[in-house]
């Protein structure tokens, strides 16, 4: 008896014993296990937030990209939070972030990203934790190296009122300072290109790499004289017997009642382009599905060749008057009588493919000459050209334009003009307007990086506009920062300096 008390007695203890166990494992084990769980939601976080660094990197990288390209503030915000957001989303696992805040240092050319995101936790979430908070910030720049610049010219009659020519040159002399400044060498990551337009354009020494050659035997008629012209008007024509470059034209004779339709009789002639006032390398747009891209001339992709046009009957005024001219002026007169020479005249200035050589492109600029129509889709399509890589092959060696995602660099065109573009080849089929603006829409076309500036210098308020309202200026420039307008010399000069500044701005510090 007293040995099963004593037996009671000892166990006693060793039960209570066992129930402290119990209790601390009570409080143990989870405890362990939410530290377990603490730990792989952490890793889990860890790799998520790794992973929209990644993201937000790649984010502010594209949109530097954008910036260089020309882009705005508030575009590349769009752009940056849109790309990201696309990026966090395919991480899956249920994380949650908050749009992008994007700021700008444009002193610096940097862009910052920072973005607060929530990771939704699953073991932790037992005991009570149940998402994770974090931040990411990036930064990137978008200074660039290398610019290729191409400027466009309206030397048209207008400009030769008040003074426009003349202060035109002033004002471009000044922005070739501001980009080629005397101070910086010249190291090749500067390159200026000019191109100039009036109702055609010059193609200078580059007529024949341009244009498509048709090399024609003698006529055995009239009739077939007309035809074989009209039906190679927008190609170079070569007599087969001389090798020179010619036009037909018709030389009337009147009998009575010269002054309109009367008696009269007329002969086709052959006239070679070095006998007469026409000009030897003028070249008006080309037609086709690639009229309004950059693609390389060849294979079909001809630019037009500047041919005068038959235009014997003046169907203005109802009568024949093209024997005058022939008889009288030897059919060299301009846009009258026996031919429409428009498309076959134009101003000497042929373009200057891109160059650092500072006194040639003042030299340039400084004889220019002003005189006809304004073709202005002729000036944008030869702008492209200047720094489309695709014309690699026909510019010299050292204007070769740069690839166009090629890094650190920038490519601008900068178009002026003082009026409507109003005259366009007859063989196109659309208007010199439409057409400046699909050439616009091919240029700023996202994979070409182009910056579009443009200047309007005293253009009048009655100018053509889209159906929204804008100028082909305004539909042109890549923004509404990248359209300016001058009313007087000193304007215009300050419009070309701001731009001038503004492209070099993209450049890499020193």
């Amino acid at each position: 008896m007293r040995h099963h008390r004593l037996t009671s007695r000892l166990c006693v203890p060793l039960r209570a014993e066992g129930g402290n166990v119990a209790m601390i494992a009570a409080f143990v084990i989870p405890t362990i296990v939410a530290l377990a769980g603490i730990a792989i939601d952490l890793q889990n976080t860890v790799r998520q937030k790794s992973k929209v660094q990644a993201a937000l990197d790649s984010a502010v990288l594209a949109g530097a990209l954008g910036r260089q390209a020309g882009n705005t503030p508030a575009e590349v915000t769009v752009d940056v939070q849109t790309y990201a957001e696309a990026l966090f989303i395919d991480q899956g696992g249920g994380l949650e972030c908050d749009a992008v805040n994007v700021t700008f240092d444009e002193a610096n050319f940097d862009i910052y990203g920072a973005v607060r995101c929530v990771q939704p936790t699953y073991i932790s979430s037992l005991i009570g934790h149940d998402e994770l908070e974090f931040n990411v910030t990036s930064a990137s720049t978008y200074g660039v190296g290398k610019l290729d610049v191409a400027f466009i010219f309206d030397v048209s009659g207008s400009m030769n009122s008040f003074n426009r020519l003349a202060q035109l040159k002033t004002a471009a002399a000044a922005a070739i300072d501001e980009l080629l400044p005397d101070s910086r060498p010249r190291d090749g990551t500067v390159r200026l290109a000019i191109a100039s337009y009036n109702h055609a354009i010059n193609a200078g020494s580059y007529l024949n790499a341009v244009t498509e050659t048709v090399t024609l035997s003698a006529d055995g008629s009239n009739s077939t004289a007309l035809d074989r012209y009209n039906s190679h008007n927008t190609k170079r024509l070569i007599d087969q017997a001389s090798g020179k470059r010619f036009f037909f034209y018709q030389r009337g004779t009147c009998t009575s009642n010269c002054s309109y339709a009367s008696s009269w009789s007329w002969n086709a002639a052959r006239r070679f382009f070095d006998q007469t006032s026409l000009s030897t390398s003028c070249v008006h747009e080309r037609t086709g599905t690639d009229a309004f891209t950059d693609a390389a001339p060849g294979n079909g992709s001809w630019i037009g060749a500047g041919n005068p046009r038959w235009n014997f009957y003046d169907s203005a005024n109802d009568k024949y008057n093209g024997w005058q001219n022939v008889e009288n002026q030897g059919a060299t007169g301009y846009n009258v009588g026996a031919h429409q020479g428009r498309h076959g005249t134009c101003m000497p200035s042929g373009p200057v493919p891109l160059t650092e050589d500072k006194v040639a492109l003042k030299t340039h600029i400084s004889n220019l000459v002003a005189e006809g129509g304004t073709a202005g889709h002729l000036g944008i399509a030869w702008g492209w050209y200047l720094v489309s890589p695709e014309w690699a092959d026909i510019w010299p060696e050292a204007s070769k334009p740069l690839p166009y995602r090629e890094p650190q660099t920038s490519k601008a065109v900068i178009l002026m003009t003082d009026g409507d573009f109003n005259i366009q080849h007859p063989t196109a089929s659309k208007n010199s307007f439409r057409q400046s603006m699909d050439l616009c829409d091919g240029m700023k076309a996202s994979n070409r990086r182009i910056q579009i500036y443009t200047v309007g210098f005293q253009v009048p308020s009655g100018v053509q506009r889209t159906g929204d309202g804008r100028t082909i200026l305004e539909y042109c420039a890549t923004s509404a920062d990248h359209a300016f307008n001058a009313d007087s010399g000193e304007e215009l000069i300050e419009a070309y300096r701001s731009i001038a500044r503004s492209i070099s701005d993209l450049r890499l510090k020193q």
